[in-house]
């Protein structure tokens, strides 16, 4: 049987209100039992190679166990193997496959899109092969570490733990009660970023702490969406706003990562081999990099920033 095309991972841990748990401990184990399973869905359909959206939804689902158990490291009590820097190298492995994927999507939507010259279209016959070895490296790696003694024992003993959960004394606490605690350091670390500060996008140094604002960004949301349910409509168009400012700068990282990809195959002067590209790339650079600075600067406004404080003080 062929595996089925995963759907879109839910932007948060549904459960029907007279589910939720009441306690910190029931509610941390609903919800890496829910991404355990997401990940261990994904398994077959990652290693057919027939469908990239399986690798993706592993993916996000390692990010999203691994900010369950950071948020919830001060009640449960996990085995040294689930670690968050086992969980940070499967993720980096995996990573390394989703941007060939994405690569290799980019080139061809643009390549539709784009009338070419003929020696434009030599070069970008030479970087599909290019991306092809890399890509059949990758999917050696990936099968290999999805195969390996150590992924195997890394969730058999998440699902171990499943099974006979081990908590810390804040496990009893009332999760009401603590979710403002839980969540107010990350928004204080988030917000001191100063990749916020960030203007000009030309120089590469600053474009890393865009970069890294971005990755902070997502952690946050990941967080926010533990929680959702417990919140309002404020909170959850929060949620989404943090989810639009990680697509406009994850588009921005993927002309990064394509750059890096010509200058790697077709030297530092790959532009003058592919005008048309260069000249879309800086385009679509400038139109995105707009659409960042008007999402990022109200939140260099004190009201913006005490509005977000106060929104995770009442849950509803």
């Amino acid at each position: 049987m062929k595996p089925q095309a995963p759907s879109a991972f839910p932007d948060g841990f549904q459960l029907q209100a007279q589910e939720l748990p009441q306690c910190v401990g029931d509610y941390a184990h609903r919800a890496i039992q829910k991404y355990v399973d997401h990940i261990c869905r994904q398994e077959k359909g990652v290693l057919s190679h027939r469908d990239p959206e399986f690798l993706h939804q592993m993916r996000v689902g390692l990010r999203r166990l691994r900010t369950v158990c950071g948020a919830f490291d001060f009640a449960i009590a996990l085995p040294d193997t689930v670690s968050d820097r086992a969980l940070k190298r499967l993720g980096k492995t995996l990573g390394r496959m989703r941007d060939l994927d994405i690569l290799q999507s980019w080139l061809k939507r643009y390549a539709c899109q784009s009338t070419l010259k003929k020696s434009e279209k030599k070069v970008l016959r030479t970087l599909n092969r290019a991306l092809e070895k890399q890509h059949k490296k990758c999917v050696t790696q990936t099968d290999k570490l999805l195969c390996s003694k150590a992924y195997k024992r890394l969730f058999e003993a998440l699902k171990q733990w499943l099974q006979q959960p081990q908590y810390q004394l804040g496990a009893s606490l009332p999760l009401a009660v603590v979710l403002p605690d839980l969540q107010l350091p990350t928004i204080g670390q988030l917000l001191l970023h100063p990749g916020w500060l960030v203007v000009d996008n030309k120089e590469p140094k600053q474009l890393k702490q865009v970069h890294a604002l971005r990755k902070q960004i997502k952690g946050v949301r990941y967080q926010m969406a533990l929680f959702r349910e417990f919140y309002g409509d404020g909170y959850k168009a929060q949620v989404n706003t943090f989810r639009q400012m990680q697509d406009v700068l994850g588009e921005l990282q993927d002309e990064v990562v394509l750059q890096s990809f010509l200058t790697k195959t077709l030297g530092a002067k790959w532009a003058k081999k592919m005008p048309s590209l260069d000249n879309y790339l800086q385009r679509q650079q400038q139109q995105l990099w707009q659409q960042w600075l008007t999402l990022r600067q109200p939140y260099l406004s004190l009201t913006k920033r005490d509005t977000l404080h106060r929104l995770f003080l009442t849950p509803s």
